[in-house]
């Protein structure tokens, strides 16, 4: 129990949280090292990476080790195979790819003379139709302010999973309150509104929107995530976040695809 709550721990710091406003304290003891995997495909070709690092000691001060001389391929059904090389310790990118929409993706890595592979499927983008802006009063847990609502269609009979990420005047979201992850399953082919509420905007501010397809492995990985930090602030977490990838890694490997809104809050 002691290692899965230090390898979740290291997880929250690791992969998704960096400059989290949350302050998580467990009493968390040695564990074994595993090699964690943060792998992302979408149709731009920027964000294809792989990271790759080994979990550490809590009680380590410095930072987890990066895993150099990985050897990192993507390919699909149709032959295609695209090497991705280290461009800095720890994270390798392709030097071309060419992605489709509705291809599932094979991501094999082989590190420190193991073995790991993910499936990812990229799912079609669906499209933002708009984003409004209202003035709340302060109440409650929310400060006064302008906050944000999305408002999507969602496409009838296909299943979707979503995540929203935004940013404020250039500058990504990333606490733990800023984590919207949502799928169809109640929804399914109806108007969707998503409310960006966990703080509140100012007048000129420029607000970019991003409305995230994932696939359902993905998705399964961000939601533990999202349940185990949610429903254990302050306490020792009792399992990792679903990993995808093979082989013991902890981490994920996700082809996505996305749609995104930027707009400068004026008065309406």
């Amino acid at each position: 129990m002691s290692e899965m709550k230090n390898i979740f721990y290291l997880m929250v710091l690791t992969l998704l949280l960096f400059g989290c406003e949350r302050v998580i304290d467990v009493d968390l003891n040695e564990a074994d090292q595993h090699v964690v995997i943060e792998g992302n495909l979408s149709i731009n070709p920027d964000t294809a990476k792989v990271k790759i690092s080994m979990t550490s000691s809590y009680f380590d001060t410095l930072p987890p080790v990066k895993v150099s001389g990985a050897v990192v391929t993507v390919s699909n059904s149709f032959g295609d195979k695209f090497r991705f090389y280290e461009t800095e310790k720890g994270i390798y990118q392709p030097k071309q790819i060419r992605l489709r929409p509705g291809e599932t993706y094979h991501l094999t890595v082989e590190a420190n003379g193991e073995k790991y592979g993910s499936t990812s499927r990229l799912n079609p983008s669906v499209a933002i139709d708009s984003v409004k802006f209202y003035y709340e009063d302060s109440f409650s847990f929310f400060e006064s302010g302008y906050y944000v609502n999305l408002y999507i269609l969602d496409p009838r009979g296909i299943k979707n999973y979503y995540r929203v990420k935004h940013w404020k005047n250039g500058v990504y979201q990333n606490s733990i309150d800023d984590f919207y992850i949502f799928d169809d399953r109640y929804v399914d082919g109806n108007n969707i509104e998503i409310n960006l509420f966990n703080s509140p905007f100012e007048l000129n501010d420029t607000i970019t929107v991003q409305l995230v397809s994932l696939d359902k492995s993905a998705y399964e990985y961000f939601k533990t995530f999202e349940e185990l930090v949610n429903n254990n602030p302050g306490s020792a977490a009792p399992a990792n976040p679903n990993s995808n990838i093979s082989n013991a890694a902890l981490g994920y490997f996700s082809a996505w695809s996305s749609s995104s809104r930027t707009f400068i809050l004026k008065p309406q």
